[in-house]
């Protein structure tokens, strides 16, 4: 999109909401927290020793499918 249209939007709807805020989650727990993923900052406070067990997405049980 660009920012013309942006600007034509006023306000969207709750379920466009819930879209954005799913395909927001589905991006980082496949490319930003999981050590493999292709934006994971080793370097960053999730990087760190501490944190890796929220950093092994795949034990985690997710039922829904695209996680």
């Amino acid at each position: 999109m660009q920012q013309k249209d942006f600007e034509k939007v006023k306000s969207i709807s709750e379920a466009t909401l819930y879209n954005i805020v799913e395909n927001l989650c589905k991006f980082m727990s496949r490319e930003v927290i999981p050590n493999e993923g292709k934006y994971h900052d080793r370097t960053s406070a999730l990087g760190k020793h501490e944190y890796g067990a929220l950093r092994e997405i795949s034990r985690l049980k997710l039922t829904r499918s695209g996680y």
